[in-house]
C-alpha cells in the first residue's frame, strides 16, 4: 500500500483483534506492517470456527490484509536476537498481550529502547499495566460489561446485551492508532521513541462520556432505550409493512410527513422536555403511522424533507448497499494460494496519497525467507540455526504440557 505512512516500520505482536485490527489500519495508510506468529498454527484466530479461505478464517481474514508474517519463536535465543535486529530497523513495535508478557519476553518499552532509542511501542492490553485490574485476562465482553456500554445497550427492560461489533478491542486498537501517530509525529522534534498504552477499559469508559456526564449533572443512571436517544426523541428504529427503517432528529417535520401533524399542537408533545417525558406515547403514534405503508415508501419521502432516516438493512443488503460500494467499502483481492476474496474496505479516505490496492492477508510465514535473507540478510546457516532452536523449543514445551496434564 502506498500511503501518508510509507516507510514507516511497524512490528506487530498480535492476535486476535484489537491488535491486528489497529495494525490493519496502519498498513492501509501505508506503513510496513510486519507481523510476528509463533511456528506452526500462527496467529491462533487463523483457526476461528466458521467459514475460511484455504484454511485461514473468516476472523483471521478480516483483520490481516496489507501485511506481512515472519514465524519467529521468541522464546529461543536466536528468535529474540532476529526480533532485535528487526527491531533496530523499525519504527513502532505494537502488541496487544496481557500486561506483562511483553516484558516477560524480553520485547518491553525499556529493554528495546536500549536497542532503538527512536522505538515507539504500543500496548493494546485489557486494563492496562497498573491498576487493581491489571493482572486479570480480559476480553472484549469484559471492557464492554465493567464500562457500564452494556447497561445502556438493549431494550428497557431486558438483559444487558453486548454489542454486535466486538467494540471494545475494535476501539482499543483505534486508539492505539491515535498515540502511535502522535508519538510518531513528537519525534519528529525530540528523536525519541515513547511508550504508548491503551486498555479495552479506558476505552469504553471514553465512549461513555456523554452517557456518564447525564449521571453526573443529573444524578439518574441512564438505562438502555433500544435503538431511541438519551436526549432525542422521536429517533429510532421503526417498523413498516415490509421491516424496520431509522429516523433521526425531524420534529415536527416528520409529523407532517406521516400525516399526524394533529400531534405538533399536543401539549404532551409541545416542546423538546415534554415530548422526552412522554416519549413512549409519542413513540407509539410515530410507529402506528409507519405502519401504513412500507419502507421504501417512507424513506424518499422523508429524504425530501431534509430528516436523517435509512434502512436498516441485513449484513447481505449492507454490502449490496449502493452507498457502500461506491465509498470502496468492499473490495475484493486475490489471495496468494488462489482465489479471490471480499474484505471490508478503507474507511479512511486520502486519494492524493493512498492508492487502494489492497493485498490478501498473509499465510504463516509467507514472508520468512524475504525478512530474514533480504531484509536482515542472515546466512542460510544462521536461518537453520533458528529453525532448529525452535523446534528444539516446541519439543520441549509438549513435553512438559504431558507431563503436566498427562
Amino acid at each position: 500500500m502506498k500511503g501518508p505512512l510509507q516507510g514507516v516500520r511497524v512490528l506487530a505482536v498480535e492476535m486476535a483483534l484489537a491488535g491486528p485490527y489497529g495494525s490493519m489500519l496502519l498498513a492501509d495508510l501505508g506503513a510496513d506492517v510486519i507481523k510476528i506468529e509463533p511456528p506452526g498454527m500462527g496467529d491462533r484466530s487463523r483457526l476461528t470456527p466458521g467459514p475460511n479461505h484455504k484454511g485461514d478464517s473468516f476472523y483471521f481474514l478480516a483483520f490481516n490484509r496489507n501485511k506481512k508474517s515472519i514465524t519467529l519463536d521468541l522464546g529461543t535465543r536466536s528468535g529474540k536476537e532476529a526480533f532485535y535486529d528487526l527491531v533496530k530497523i523499525s519504527d513502532i513495535v505494537w502488541d496487544n498481550s496481557r500486561a506483562g508478557s511483553m516484558e516477560r519476553l524480553g520485547a518491553d518499552y525499556d529493554t528495546l529502547k536500549e536497542i532503538n532509542p527512536a522505538i515507539i511501542c504500543c500496548s493494546v492490553s485489557g486494563f492496562g499495566s497498573s491498576g487493581p485490574y491489571s493482572d486479570r485476562p480480559s476480553f472484549d465482553l469484559v471492557a464492554q460489561a465493567i464500562s457500564g456500554v452494556m447497561s445502556v445497550t438493549g431494550e428497557p427492560g431486558g438483559p444487558p446485551l453486548r454489542c454486535g461489533p466486538s467494540i471494545a478491542d475494535l476501539v482499543g486498537g483505534m486508539f492505539g492508532v491515535h498515540g502511535v501517530l502522535a508519538a510518531l509525529y513528537q519525534r519528529t522534534f525530540t528523536g525519541k521513541g515513547q511508550r504508548v498504552e491503551v486498555s479495552l477499559l479506558d476505552g469504553q469508559v471514553s465512549l461513555m462520556a456523554y452517557h456518564m456526564s447525564y449521571y453526573f449533572l443529573g444524578g439518574e443512571v441512564p438505562g438502555p432505550l433500544g435503538s431511541s436517544h438519551l436526549a432525542i426523541t422521536p429517533y429510532g428504529a421503526f417498523k413498516t409493512k415490509d421491516g424496520y427503517l431509522v429516523m433521526g432528529i425531524g420534529w415536527p417535520r416528520v409529523a407532517r410527513v406521516l400525516g399526524i401533524e394533529h400531534v405538533i399542537d399536543d401539549p404532551r408533545f409541545a416542546d423538546h422536555i415534554s415530548r422526552l417525558e412522554h416519549r413512549e406515547e409519542l413513540d407509539a403514534i410515530v410507529q402506528e403511522a409507519f405502519l401504513k405503508e412500507k419502507a421504501e415508501d417512507w424513506l424518499p419521502v422523508l429524504e425530501v424533507e431534509d430528516i436523517p432516516c435509512g434502512p436498516v438493512n441485513t449484513i447481505d443488503k449492507a454490502v449490496e448497499d449502493p452507498q457502500i460500494v461506491h465509498r470502496n467499502m468492499i473490495v475484493e483481492t486475490e489471495h496468494s494460494l488462489g482465489g479471490r476474496i471480499r474484505l471490508v474496505g478503507n474507511p479512511i479516505k486520502m486519494p492524493q496519497s493512498i492508492e487502494e490496492d489492497f493485498i490478501a492477508p498473509p499465510t504463516v510465514g509467507q514472508h520468512n525467507d524475504e525478512i530474514l535473507f533480504e531484509l536482515l540478510g542472515y546466512s542460510k546457516e544462521r536461518v537453520k540455526r533458528l529453525r532448529q532452536e525452535e523446534e528444539s523449543h516446541a519439543e520441549q514445551l509438549l513435553a512438559s504440557q504431558l507431563k503436566r496434564f498427562g
